[in-house]
């Protein structure tokens, strides 16, 4: 082979030797490729020659897997880009895809940030180096946001990069008043206010020093196969300003243009500074977030804690917390007492009291003890992280209409030098005027600046994400946000979602005074959900527990327990009917009738009924408001449980639900849900793993903050807090962003429709074309930045 190539890479699913054998022979029959497959490695070597393949060796390595039903491990790669406009990315994007090892390649203008899938294991310094040099433009490898130091100097470099922008933009405008005080002069009187020299004096830093990022951007995308904004700017800038030097070298009586290409340049350097900070605003919810981690933290080594730097400390570590101090890692409280403030990652007020085998997540504030904890979870492992990777994620993914918007973009450039060129040639053909040809084909240059078209729609998807990001909502992809505004229908599971998942005592009916005494009493030793719901009603209550003897659990039925002689019961029909009691007929003397599924909870005392409480998950107090605001955007509502079919009922009437399925397996769940799809998009809601299937056949699936693993992963929306009333809040921002993007391509296909055939028939002169240019970007990217002002409930 020439200039061989080898990488190892995980396979999973293999079962014996044949699998690999298979597979081995699978890999051979690639051309230029040997291979070595180890099952008791569960790894794979190819050694290849990249010459000898058309097609990329990632996307053949990915079609023999799946062919076989393979899979292995992927890595993801991030590099911050230098990009001007749309048709950058996409001159990137291509390059980036077509190395031999590049499995996709994801790009987000607005956060100027490339995203790259790869086998897991080889991003060597050689891989990333080869990257770098695919790209025709500076690619800088994004290393993953861990500690704190890091994010400090992240900030730092921030800080840097706009105290340059700042300073840029204020040499622009000052070298612009002339020009500025000219054009106004202009008005007034016929006697030129700067002589020729001057104005060349002025111009051509604007030109080449303030214009120097358009130069470089032109090129680059010249460079990569393609031609970008830049190219546009450099184009109509230089036309105007060699033009206007040439004739002030021949000493040619005749009006200059160097007001001109400097005002474009300033104008277009006003916007991309605007935009610069626009981008700034949009990864304010991502360094808040980064903001809570730490850098190191106080893990025990042998008898004695010392200070570790957090990238070194592993899962099982024991870890003390001090008072005030954050936490940081992910763990189970294993010894202490102390109240933690989670609202920077809840959104909920008050502190939560920790204890023994209480979980406890980095970035949380540790307030008024000494914690000891168990690590469960690490660095990237940890839920802080996990949050920022999702807010991170629905930044960098792609909707549909993105991905045309980018498209249009791309074939953009062309079609306007064309036009250009067509506007010279027929104004030099009909007029014979060199200078009037060039200045209305400049005009066109300047107009048909994209800078509307390909920014300011990425940045409103950015702001709607960061929105909902700081009102408790993580949206993993900007897929979830497309369809949420589209959405006619949302299902509900009932426990933990629309209930707080905890038992509550309801509807309590008591036929004697010592009812609450005993009740109290005999539940005190209990750790059973239902001991806890009473203790707490009892409190509240201000009751007494009398002093029983012999309590004992009977499984599956109740309590029995001995006062004065006398049995004491406190259970369901069966622990009666054991005890020979006949509750049909005390409950008939009382004149009272139960239906035999209620969840109902009996006490008797020497045989005799003192009384019964039933059981019932407690409502959210938000549920109710939640699906009244649902109801308001016009959005239909169905409860899907696994619940009693009378529980579910009297929910769904409470509520004001319009359907109900009782009774549900995780498998009618999702029956059900696909029924719902029949009549359009629907949403779910839950929070258990029986949820799961449910959620991943949803169209949005949305789970709850405290709920199970399994449901927030298989989610496409979460709620970082329990509060249903975030599911219409979603609702909304994803109406607005979605309005706010129509209004933009609005405006800026509107604008270049009308502006440029304008400028070509001559009706708008370069100066004029730049402040017009420069006004539509500002005007959509402006009303992008309005959501933020979006006054939601």
């Amino acid at each position: 082979m020439n200039n061989p190539n080898t990488i190892t890479f995980p396979v999973y699913g293999m079962h014996c030797g044949s699998c690999a054998t298979n597979l081995n022979k699978a890999f051979d029959r690639i051309e230029g490729i040997e291979s070595q497959v180890n099952l008791a490695t569960e790894k794979a070597t190819l050694t290849f020659d990249e010459n000898n393949n058309k097609r990329p060796l990632a996307t053949m390595i990915m079609e023999v897997l799946s062919e076989k039903g393979y899979q292995t491990d992927h890595q993801t790669i991030k590099f911050e880009a230098e990009w001007s406009c749309s048709s950058c990315v996409e001159s990137t994007l291509k390059a980036i895809k077509s190395h031999h090892l590049v499995i996709d390649a994801t790009a987000n203008f607005a956060t100027k940030t490339l995203q790259i899938n790869t086998f897991a294991g080889i991003s060597t310094k050689q891989f990333i180096t080869e990257l770098i040099a695919l790209s025709p433009y500076p690619l800088t490898h994004k290393v993953a946001i861990t500690t704190q130091q890091q994010l400090q100097n992240k900030q730092k470099s921030e800080r840097e990069k706009q105290r340059k922008e700042n300073m840029s933009l204020v040499i622009a405008l000052l070298l612009s008043l002339p020009f500025w005080a000219a054009m106004i002069n202009m008005l007034f009187s016929d006697t030129p206010l700067l002589s020729p020299w001057v104005e060349f004096a002025f111009a051509t830093p604007l030109q080449f020093i303030i214009g120097a990022r358009f130069y470089k951007g032109a090129w680059n995308s010249l460079k990569g196969g393609s031609a970008n904004m830049d190219v546009l700017v450099i184009l109509g800038t230089s036309a105007a300003y060699f033009f206007s030097l040439f004739l002030l070298l021949s000493n040619t009586p005749s009006h200059l243009y160097f007001e001109t290409s400097s005002l474009v340049i300033v104008l277009i350097r006003l916007g991309k500074y605007l935009e610069f900070r626009a981008k700034q605003a949009s990864s304010k919810a991502i360094n808040a977030l980064s903001q809570l981690q730490v850098l190191d933290a106080l893990v025990k080594k042998g008898k004695t804690f010392k200070r570790t730097l957090i990238e070194e400390v592993q899962v099982n570590d024991i870890v003390q917390v001090a008072v005030g101090d954050k936490v940081p890692v992910d763990g189970i409280v294993i010894e202490g007492n102390s109240y933690i403030d989670e609202s920077l990652l809840t959104g909920e007020s008050a502190a939560i009291q920790k204890q023994q085998d209480a979980q406890v997540f980095a970035g949380t504030l540790n307030g008024d003890g000494t914690l000891l904890i168990k690590t469960t979870a690490v660095n990237e492992q940890t839920k802080l992280h996990n949050i920022i990777q999702l807010v991170e994620s629905a930044q960098m993914s792609k909707a549909p209409i993105l991905q045309l918007v980018d498209k249009v973009s791309a074939i953009f450039v062309p079609i306007v030098l064309l036009i250009a060129a067509m506007t010279f040639t027929v104004w030099m053909f009909t007029t014979g005027d060199l200078e009037q040809a060039l200045m209305h084909s400049v005009a066109v240059l300047v107009i048909a600046c994209p800078c509307a078209l390909g920014l300011a729609t990425p940045t409103a998807m950015v702001v709607g994400t960061g929105l909902a990001a700081q009102k408790g909502i993580l949206i993993k992809d900007i897929n979830t946000l497309q369809l949420a505004h589209k959405l006619k229908h949302i299902a509900f599971d009932k426990t933990g979602t629309l209930t707080k998942g905890q038992v509550a005592i309801d509807d309590v009916t008591a036929f004697d005074s010592q009812f609450l005494p005993f009740l109290l009493a005999m539940q005190q030793s209990s750790k059973h959900p239902i001991a806890k719901a009473v203790i707490a009603y009892c409190n509240e209550m201000d009751i007494t527990a009398e002093q029983i003897s012999q309590p004992q659990n009977i499984h599956g039925k109740g309590l029995h327990g001995r006062f004065k002689e006398q049995d004491i019961l406190v259970g369901n029909r069966k622990l009666l009917s054991h005890f020979d009691i006949n509750v049909e007929q005390q409950l008939a003397n009382h004149k009272i009738n139960i239906a035999a599924d209620q969840n109902v909870i009996y006490v008797c005392y020497a045989d005799s009924l003192l009384g019964f409480f039933s059981i019932a998950d407690e409502l959210r107090p938000e549920s109710h408001t939640a699906i009244g605001e649902l109801k308001e955007l016009d959005i239909t509502t169905t409860l899907i449980s696994g619940d009693k079919h009378s529980v579910v009922q009297a929910m769904s009437e409470e509520l004001g639900i319009n359907s109900f399925y009782a009774e549900q397996t995780p498998e009618q769940k999702l029956q059900q849900l696909s029924l719902l799809q029949k009549d359009g998009l629907v949403a779910m809601v839950g929070d258990g793993v029986n949820d799961a299937p449910a959620l991943a056949q949803a169209d949005v699936s949305i789970a709850m903050g405290g709920g199970s693993d399994v449901a927030k992963q298989t989610a496409s929306m979460t709620l970082m807090h329990d509060d249903p009333q975030l599911i219409a809040m979603a609702m909304k921002i994803s109406r607005a962003t979605w309005t706010t993007i129509r209004q933009n391509l609005f405006w800026a296909f509107i604008f270049n429709a009308l502006a440029i055939p304008a400028a070509a028939l001559g009706y708008l002169s370069p100066s004029i074309a730049a402040i017009a240019m420069s006004a539509s970007s500002l005007i959509v990217l402006s009303n992008s930045l309005l959501l933020k002002r979006t006054r939601l409930k």
